[in-house]
This record gives C-alpha cells, structure tokens and sequence, in this order.
C-alpha cells in the first residue's frame, strides 16, 4: 500500500491497464493453446477485473482514472466484440454483451457515487463473486425456469442470494473498520441489510439477458443497499419492510392473475422498492394508482392487461425510477414534479387507451380525419382524449394531497395530454407496424400468430415501449416547465 501510495494516479493508471491487456494475453494463450474453454477463461478475466476494479477506491484518491479506465474498455470491448477476437473474453454458450454492460455499470457508479466507496466495493464484489459461483453451481441444476428469456436454474438463484448475503454481512463489517466508520450496525440490523441487498440482487440477476446482469446487478445491489442503510438512519426502516411485504403481495397476485409476466413482476417489484425507498409512501401511492387503474379498466372490457414484461415495464416506469433515484442521493426538490410528470404521462396514455375503447365512434389518425381500426397505432377518439386528461389530473390530485404540492393540476393534465400526443404522432409517422404472415393483421409486435412478422412500414427499433419511454420523458418536462412558469 506505501508502493501504490507513492505513485501518481496517472501511473498507476498505466500500470492497472496494462496488466488487464496482459491478463487478456494471458487468458488468450491458455485458451489456444492449452485447450480450455471459452467459459472457463472468460471467468477468470471477470473475476480478476472485477477484483481490480473493487479496489479501485483503494488505489486511486479521485474518481477521474477509474472514469477514464471505463470509456477506454467500453469502447474496446465494443470493437472486440463485434471483430470476434479475443474469444477467451467474449465466448460464452449464448449471445453476451456482458463485457461491454460492465464497464457501463462501473462508469455510471464511479461518476455518480464514488463518495459512497463501501456500497461501491460491495456492488462490484457482488458482480465478481457471487455471479460466477450461481453460474458455476447452477450449471447442472435439474430445475429450471424462464423469468424473462434466459433459462436460469434455482440452485444457482439460492447460490447467488446466498453468497451475496455472507459478502454484504462480512463485506460491509470489515469495511466499516477499514474506513473507520462513525458508528457499527447492530448485527440484526447487518443480517437484514444481507438479506434484502441479497434478495434484490438475486432478483436483478435472474431477469438478465445476454449479460445485462453485468449492468443490473452492481446497479440494483448498490441503490438496494443505499435504500436499506439510509432508511435505517432516518428511522424509516419498518415502513420500507412494510412495503416489501405489501409489494410481494401485489406483484404475486398480478402475476398470477397474468396481468404481469414473470420478468414484469421481478422488474416492477424492484422499481417499487426503489421508488418506495427515496420518497416513502407519498411517492408510492401515485405509481400503485396507475398499475392498478390500468389493470382494472384492461380487465372490465375483458382484455388481458398485456401481460407485461420487463421491457413494458421500464418503459412506463423508467424514467420516474430515474427520477426518484435523483432525489434519493440529491435531495432535489424538481425531480418531485419530474416524477409526477413521468407517471401522469404513463397514466394518461394508458387511460386514453383503455377509455377511448368505448368510444362509439370510430378512431381517426393523429393530425388527420382518415378513420383507421381499433388498436392501430396513432389513432384517436375524442373519447379517449378525455379519459387521458382524466388520468394525469388524478396524479395531479395525488401529487396536491399526498406530497402537500400546489399547482400541480394544471402542469399535470397539459403534461399528460401532451405526453400522449407525442405518443400518437411517433405511432403514426415512426412507430414499427409488422403484417402477420398467417393472418394478414396490422400489428405492433415482431411475432403474431406463432410466427414472425414482416416489417411494412416504421423505424424497427422504435417499437412501442420505446414510444411509450418517449412519451413519459416528454410528459416530465412539460410537468416541469409549467408548474414552474404558471403553476
């Protein structure tokens, strides 16, 4: 430690990225020539990275080389990537982004928290740790299950909750000395911080897909830690377990009641819990009021609620999590009404949708008086465009009573109407449409009818999770600019 105190960063810098290109050599040779396999080599990079990385608030006084180490092998890793070399890194049994989605996450973490080194050393040691031994003991596990679209097995789901809570129990025991920390948590306390900490990352890596556990899991081990520890300083801790139970619940019975897939529940239960831990109660309330009025309008016409999965989820949710995060760490008084914003939007839409199914006439293009089907992306009723201000306003409502904010009626329902304008005219003029080869429908989705469809008109990335992401972005800050000019 006297050696490495004795350098300057930028060396050390120099010295830690050359010795990951060795290793990569190292690992590169072993597997040519002596044979083994892709995976067993692409595991021992992961582990003595992510080791290096871990030590990073050890070995650097500022943030800015870890940064700099984070562009350089996201851009790197990119490139080996697509070129196919250096197989001892990238070759896995499935298709894996998971080099790349790393250095994101240690990106995002070393920017944004690097005062926060013990939470940052526990997240990355998670990652490099406990990842591997779920993957090693779960190989040969006999059960099996699909959250999402990777199979995972329980043995290596128990495997990765187990080992994880021992590292947070000890991790964080041994680090508190370390750093010298003001006070020590009580052992209850450091067993339920393992628990949870460990539930949630076990969660985050079981809905991963081709490596986005790389990204998920050191970002929802870090904030589910943050979550934990703070609520337990500020005293609010009984609530936060509270609402865990209460949120098990909900999304245990929304799945069983198909309204969510298996990926929509895990994903939707931790944006709860996120969102539960930076604002309580008051913030929670207006997100449970969307997920359920939109399951309650989707089932009184008898429609199954989408069967949401992760994807739909994150675009509906995704952005007030982001914005609840933000108020989390900074305290920032806007994110409030960026918050509402977000959610309104995602509520308006959603009701203009489901309400606007009763309209008896029928619906019309988005700037245009051409009457289109039901359901065909860009259409509107009158009707519908009702039940989408009805919406935002109840947040609007919401955000009045609940969180003790004037001025929110007006910079809600314009935001919500806003939002879902925005929504029809990208499903009009940019949004995907695909014709089903079996049945000849317009539709939204890539496969229908057990087959896939053909592209006929649209950008093939923008689908519409993507519109409907767009869409609760626009309706923040539309929230935001009016509750700050007229509200």
């Amino acid at each position: 430690m006297l050696f490495l105190n004795s350098l300057n960063d930028w060396t050390l810098f120099g010295i830690i990225f050359t010795g990951i290109i060795i290793v990569l050599g190292i690992a590169e040779f072993i597997r040519y020539y002596k044979k083994w396999a892709p995976e067993s080599t692409r595991q021992f990079v992961h582990i003595f990275i992510g080791l290096i990385v871990a030590s990073g608030p050890f070995i650097f006084k500022v943030n800015i080389q870890l940064i700099a180490l984070s562009v350089l092998f996201i851009v790197i890793n990119m490139i080996l990537l697509i070129s196919g070399k250096v197989k001892s890194m990238h070759a896995t049994e499935r298709k894996s982004y998971g080099t790349v989605y790393f250095p994101i996450a240690v990106l995002i973490m070393s920017y944004f928290w690097w005062d926060k080194p013990i939470s940052f050393i526990l997240a990355i040691i998670v990652l490099t740790i406990a990842d591997p031994t779920a993957a090693f003991i779960g190989k040969n596990g006999r059960t099996t299950f699909i959250p999402w679209r990777d199979k995972k097995s329980r043995r290596g789901s128990l495997a990765m909750f187990g080992t994880t809570t021992l590292i947070i129990i000890f991790g964080t025991d041994i680090l508190a000395r370390i750093y010298q920390a003001a006070f020590l948590i009580p052992l209850p306390v450091l067993i339920g911080l393992g628990v949870f900490t460990a539930f949630s990352a076990a969660l985050a890596e079981s809905i991963s897909f081709r490596g986005s556990d790389n990204l998920s899991t050191p970002l929802i081990t870090f904030l589910s830690y943050e979550i934990f520890l703070i609520n337990y300083t500020h005293e609010t801790l009984p609530q936060l377990l509270v609402w865990t139970s209460i949120s098990i619940g909900i999304f245990s019975l929304a799945w069983k009641q198909k309204s969510l897939s298996t990926s929509g529940a895990i994903s939707g239960f931790l944006m709860g819990i996120i969102i539960f831990g930076a604002g309580g109660w008051p913030w929670i309330i207006p997100l449970v009021f969307f997920f359920i009025s939109a399951s309650i309008l989707s089932h009184l016409h008898h429609k199954p609620y989408s069967y949401r999965n992760i994807l739909q989820i994150l675009a509906n949710g995704g952005v007030g999590t982001l914005f609840a995060i933000i108020y989390f760490f900074t305290n920032f008084p806007p994110a409030i009404v960026l918050y509402l914003g977000a959610i309104g939007a995602a509520t308006a839409d959603t009701w203009a949708t489901e309400i606007g199914f009763y309209s008896k006439s029928e619906p019309r293009l988005v700037l245009s008086r051409k009457i289109v089907a039901r359901g065909v992306s860009g259409g509107v009723t009158f009707l519908g465009i009702l039940g989408s201000a009805m919406g935002a306003l109840i947040i609007g409502i919401l955000g009045e009573e609940i969180l003790d904010l004037n001025g929110l009626l007006l910079p809600l329902t314009v935001a919500g109407l806003t939002g879902s304008l925005v929504d029809s005219i990208l499903g009009r003029f940019i949004q995907a449409q695909f014709k089903c080869r079996q049945c000849g429908n317009q539709t939204e989705d890539r496969y229908h009818c057990d087959h896939k469809t053909k592209l006929i008109f649209g950008l093939k990335w923008i689908g519409n999770d993507m519109v409907n992401f767009i869409n609760t972005i626009v309706g923040a800050f539309v929230a935001y600019f009016f509750w700050m000019n007229y509200g």
